[in-house]
């Protein structure tokens, strides 16, 4: 009787559970077309939580404000991780009207968990009358919610929402007991970054965390301070973490060069803190009231320091490509127009981005005789440094002349047609009458045109305001992408002052249909890269981001990260790869969902790069430290394990060799 009793128990666990993974796949398959929020409530009713849980994050990842009511009432739920998926799904609305509901959810009987993602929500939806809750509970005896109400604040200031008792409250916390808080603190600090006591910063920077260090340098160096430039110019060259010395080098870099430039050494660096040192030298440059003095001896020094980097480039390892191509840019911050000639001899240099990078350096020299080089050197260009071309118009002092934007309108290359387009959009008084030529350039390409270049492209004939573009961004309603249609809506209400979007796309069809059982499959799986540098293993949270987790483990399957490189690297940021390009504007040929879910962006976290939600394809990041203003705008889709040092190490151009899956 026993048997019969426990193998009927089974079955019909079983069977809910088969249930549950049907009711998990439908609200995954409403979610990828970006359906309305109505097509999600019915799921709110479930018996089962985490059916619950999972239709309010699908909500949150639609950030549809008609979902308010709902996200709302699932505040109450009786289950937390339903409570903590409604709170963090409000944040991502951007609605303040839901700031009263989520601060009289912020009860004193509420668990820890969920408090924290109400906290994170208001500090992206709230007002000032959020601040009050804020103070209260950064002196909670709870470490996290001290913690993640000081990183609330740092993203209330980014919103430029800034309190005097908020600030000073937080500047206590720079000497709390826990590192995690004193950390978060400083990086709040850093973003309030005005009328701060420079005290406890100042003390910070020899804490023993150098998390600590490197937000309190950053909050040190956006004060100006004068009197923390010698602690910083120690710090540059002696502390034993790289990414600190970045931030210092960074900070630095926000004083003008005559006073910071004996600091900028690149003796005994790594090659990290190098490029950060040599970007700073030409951001240090830029802050000179009257340029550059032929008789400084700190200019001079500084522009030996580049000197050294360009004139001694010999083909050997010594130097970077991007330490090349970035010292050629910083040189002309440092002496602009002088530099022309010099960086003449790069423009054919082997490696692309560094031609790019001589492109980019011409524009920052200002001077309107880079249109006739430009002009000459574009037909045999790489795409890469015509992109940079079209980039560095902008940079040239009372440019009028449209002739190379014009040319590029030509173009079969879609990237080449966006940037061209954007530039024309500058100057929407004299381009206008070139708005059908951008309309024509659109219909010209093979479609379908990839998402961020006709997000460009529409965006730029609705700055011009030309109503014969009217019918082509009419169609362009049409498309089966939400995002894009709506965008298409915004530039024809530019255009006529009429409201189209209830003629926007009511959903997006997906590139492709996805089998429920092989994200099932991929439970626990992780990813490996071997590159010439050593191996990066990172687990795949299926979980939290299954379509973009499968995304990429097909594509790994298929083969196509392999040889592919890292193709930028910004030093304690990120490092990233996966473009097929190599210049940043790569995609598979399609675009996938945004999965913007619950996990932050920690040392090691690996993300999607985007142009904006539901723009992601293929390439991807890793972060070099903790980036709490990425939390919730772009997809945590997995975590490094091992081969962290690896990360660290990576530099522009590295190649992946081979990309594998462990399942």
């Amino acid at each position: 009787m026993k048997k019969v009793i426990l193998t009927t128990i089974l079955g019909l666990a079983l069977a809910g559970c088969i249930e549950s993974q049907k009711e998990f796949e439908h609200i995954l398959r409403l979610e990828n077309r970006r359906v309305s929020c109505d097509s999600l409530v019915k799921y709110l009713d479930s018996s089962e939580p985490k059916i619950r849980a999972r239709a309010v994050d699908a909500m949150g990842k639609l950030q549809d404000r008609n979902c308010l009511e709902f996200l709302t009432k699932m505040l109450d739920d009786l289950n937390h991780n339903v409570r903590m998926q409604a709170a963090f799904a409000l944040g991502q609305l951007s609605d303040p009207t839901a700031e009263d509901a989520l601060i009289a959810a912020l009860s004193d009987k509420e668990l820890s968990k969920v408090k924290i993602r109400i906290l994170e929500a208001l500090s992206k939806i709230g007002t000032s009358v959020t601040f009050p809750v804020l103070i209260k509970s950064l002196k909670s005896e709870n470490e996290h919610l001290r913690g993640e109400a000081a990183l609330a604040l740092g993203r209330m200031a980014r919103r430029e929402l800034i309190d005097k008792a908020a600030s000073d409250s937080l500047t206590l916390l720079v000497a709390d007991k826990s590192s995690d808080v004193r950390w978060k603190a400083c990086y709040a600090l850093a973003q309030i970054a005005k009328d701060l006591d420079i005290g406890p910063l100042r003390n910070a920077v020899y804490d023993k965390n150098p998390l600590v260090r490197m937000y309190a340098i950053q909050a040190l160096g956006k004060l100006k301070n004068l009197t923390i430039l010698e602690p910083l110019g120690a710090i540059i060259k002696n502390d034993p973490d790289w990414r600190v010395r970045v931030k210092a080098a960074n900070a630095l870099a926000n004083y003008p060069l005559s006073l910071v430039a004996n600091y900028f050494s690149l003796l005994n660096q790594n090659s990290q803190v190098r490029l950060a040192i040599i970007q700073a030298l030409g951001i240090s440059a830029q802050l000179e009231p009257d340029g550059y003095r032929q008789n400084s001896r700190e200019h001079n020094f500084a522009k030996h320091q580049l000197e050294q980097i360009f004139l001694t480039d010999d083909g050997d390892d010594t130097w970077s490509s991007a330490e090349v191509g970035t010292a050629l840019i910083s040189y002309a911050k440092l002496i602009k127009k002088e530099s022309i000639d010099l960086l003449l001899k790069f423009k054919n240099h082997a490696d692309h981005k560094v031609r790019a990078r001589v492109m980019t350096a011409l524009g920052e020299t200002g001077s309107p005789t880079i249109v006739r080089i430009f002009a000459k050197e574009y037909p045999d260009a790489p795409t890469v440094a015509k992109i940079a071309m079209l980039e560095a118009l902008d940079k040239i002092k009372d440019f009028s002349n449209p002739e190379l934007l014009l040319r590029a309108l030509s173009e079969k290359d879609p990237v080449l047609v966006a940037v061209a387009a954007q530039g024309l959009s500058q100057d929407t008084l004299r381009n206008r009458i070139h708005a059908q030529r951008i309309v024509q350039a659109y219909q010209n390409l093979s479609k379908p045109v990839d998402s961020e270049s006709a997000k460009m492209i529409f965006e730029a004939i609705g700055a011009l305001g030309d109503k014969q573009a009217v019918s082509m961004l009419r169609e362009a309603l049409n498309i089966h992408d939400k995002a894009l249609s709506g965008v298409a809506a915004d530039a024809l209400f530019k255009i006529t002052g009429v409201d189209y979007s209830d003629s926007t796309a009511t959903f997006t069809t997906p590139h492709s249909d996805f089998r429920y059982k092989d994200i099932l499959r991929l439970k626990g799986a992780s990813a490996l890269i071997k590159t010439p540098r050593g191996n990066i293993e990172f687990a795949l949270f299926t979980e939290e981001a299954p379509l973009t987790v499968l995304n990429f483990v097909e594509l790994v399957e298929q083969g196509f990260f392999d040889k592919l490189s890292f193709h930028r690297v910004v030093p304690n940021f990120v490092i990233q790869g996966g473009d097929p390009r190599g210049d940043s504007w790569g995609s598979p040929g399609y675009a996938i969902r945004s999965e913007f879910n619950m996990r932050p962006y920690l040392r090691g976290t690996v993300g999607m790069a985007s142009a904006g939600k539901d723009t992601e394809g293929c390439q991807f990041f890793i972060t070099h430290s903790p980036q709490p203003h990425l939390d919730g705008r772009y997809t945590v889709f997995g975590q490094v394990t091992a081969g962290m040092d690896i990360v660290d190490a990576i530099q522009e151009g590295d190649v992946m060799e081979v990309v594998a899956i462990k399942k």
